[in-house]
């Protein structure tokens, strides 16, 4: 950027309007893709997060990273390349927040399909990421992936990956399509994926109880299955989710990873073309 201050003939430094315009438009250009990304990501996007921590945080973010900004001559653009720029911004922040939420709702996923294996479907409460109803357990398990996340160092992973996004995808450049949403696809089957491998052990014995006590009471018709089934589903669902912490710890730190790198493949396929 060039020097904004310029003399006038008293001798009293003043502002190049112009050169204020470009180095504002820059500015604001460099908070778009951030600003996208904060409010679209998981976690940095949670509705107990206020818009306004949002807001500063990818203004204080934009003036991190603003040194490293190649200048764009937004005087001698037309309004129309003006509009593009500014969508292919958005786009790039947006798409990069929706592949990660798509990820990790393998854990409300995988939480709601445990949640009603075992007979606790009914019991839901606020989510503090999404602000819906969710069952419980899957409230645990979405809390327990924070705590995973942020003890991985993931938030700064991520930060790391945007900024180093910037040197993939420049300001004013072009973002390739067909490749955001191929990886969008891509990331709905891992989503599936990820969630089975956090589910599967405790779903299975949650099954084989159920098969279990059906066999129990055709054996004994006497018995009543609602006061004689659901106590030992609700018993086997806690102490399978209570021998499944540590899997489930390192389930989500694989998710972590997992999506960290993906992030990265994303951008280097941008990269390559």
């Amino acid at each position: 950027m060039e020097n904004l201050l310029v003399s006038s003939d008293s001798g009293i430094p003043g502002l190049e309007l112009p050169g204020l315009f470009e180095f504002l438009s820059m500015f604001f250009l460099a908070t778009l893709r951030i600003g996208a990304f904060l409010i679209s990501a998981p976690f940095f996007g949670a509705q107990s997060i206020p818009l306004q921590v949002r807001i500063v945080s990818s203004i204080i973010l934009g003036m991190v990273f603003f040194e490293q900004f190649q200048s764009v001559p937004l005087l001698e653009l037309d309004n129309l390349v003006i509009v593009r720029i500014i969508f292919v911004e958005l786009l790039i922040g947006l798409t990069v927040g929706i592949l990660l939420s798509i990820l990790f709702a393998s854990v409300a996923l995988a939480g709601e399909k445990i949640a009603t294996s075992g007979g606790l479907g009914f019991a839901a409460q606020i989510d503090p990421t999404t602000g819906g109803q969710t069952p419980v357990i899957s409230n645990a398990l979405t809390l327990f992936s924070i705590v995973t996340f942020l003890s991985l160092d993931g938030h700064l992973a991520l930060i790391r990956a945007m900024d180093a996004s910037f040197s993939v995808v420049a300001v004013g450049g072009r973002l390739d399509l067909y490749a955001a949403s191929q990886f969008v696809a891509e990331s709905a089957g891992y989503m599936f994926e990820l969630a089975s491998i956090m589910m599967l052990p405790v779903v299975i014995v949650l099954l084989l109880t159920n098969v279990t006590v059906g066999v129990v009471t055709r054996s004994a018709p006497t018995l009543n299955l609602f006061s004689f089934g659901f106590p030992i589903t609700l018993l086997v669902c806690f102490l399978a989710l209570y021998l499944a912490t540590k899997p489930l710890g390192y389930s989500m730190e694989y998710l972590v990873r997992f999506a960290i790198d993906f992030i990265a493949s994303f951008f280097g396929k941008l990269k390559n073309g």
